[in-house]
């Protein structure tokens, strides 16, 4: 769930900072193969409905790719963070 929220908080700064074109990554292969596929599993379905709904509607082009957790450790962070404060209290 904190990669989820911190996924669609950075695609909403990215739409107000008029970002046209990103490459969103994280280390959750569910996720990130949930958002590929568009398959969504009921206890993410809410936040991956809107993430994919932002990404398809927002941008010229969006995309998602996994990284492995070692290359990924500052963004981890900031995920669990978003995770502590509440989905509406963390920006990316």
């Amino acid at each position: 769930m904190a990669e989820a929220i911190a996924i669609r908080n950075a695609l909403l700064q990215a739409v107000d900072l008029n970002i046209t074109h990103i490459w969103l990554r994280s280390d959750s292969q569910v996720l990130i193969g949930a958002l590929s596929s568009g398959r969504h599993p009921i206890e993410l379905y809410g936040m991956l409905s809107d993430i994919s709904t932002i990404s398809l509607f927002s941008f010229i082009s969006c995309s998602f790719s996994f990284i492995k957790r070692e290359c990924n450790g500052l963004a981890n962070l900031h995920a669990k963070a978003c995770l502590h404060s509440g989905p509406n209290h963390c920006n990316t």
